[in-house]
């Protein structure tokens, strides 16, 4: 790629409704970067997954508060950060899924399969919300 890195923001309001947006977004520069079928489809599933956590765990789907997608096309792959104004949470705090108590929850995997499909995750809670940042290298044989 000859471009230099470019960053583009995305703010969108909690509404489910948004997520269509978000994935075209996101998919616009993964696409000019050149990431295969594949990769295509795990960025999404994970994108998608961090907007929605955003929008029903941490906002409660209150329209009004903003949820900002950030993506970064660099030449070694792609950076997608979601940045949330909910209460937060810590990693350490959430149920091992695969844990047999909990292997027959409907939900609470999110986390691990963002972690599974990316080369790199990163939670940072702040003092008005989270921002996660995953990253996705572009010739990446996972």
């Amino acid at each position: 790629m000859n471009q230099p890195h470019k960053t583009e923001v995305l703010n969108i309001p909690s509404s489910v409704d948004q997520i269509e947006k978000v994935d075209d977004f996101v998919e616009s520069c993964a696409v000019r970067l050149g990431f295969n079928e594949d990769a295509l489809a795990d960025i999404g599933i994970c994108v998608t997954e961090l907007v929605m956590n955003a929008i029903v765990h941490a906002h409660k789907e209150q329209i009004e508060i903003p949820v900002e997608i950030q993506v970064s096309c660099r030449e070694d792959g792609l950076m997608v950060s979601v940045r949330d104004y909910g209460p937060g949470f810590e990693t350490a705090a959430i149920p091992d899924p695969t844990s047999p108590e909990n292997i027959l929850e409907d939900h609470g995997r999110g986390i691990l399969i963002v972690r599974a499909m990316m080369d790199d995750v990163k939670v940072t809670r702040l003092h008005d919300g989270m921002k996660i940042e995953i990253f996705k290298k572009l010739n990446s044989t996972e």
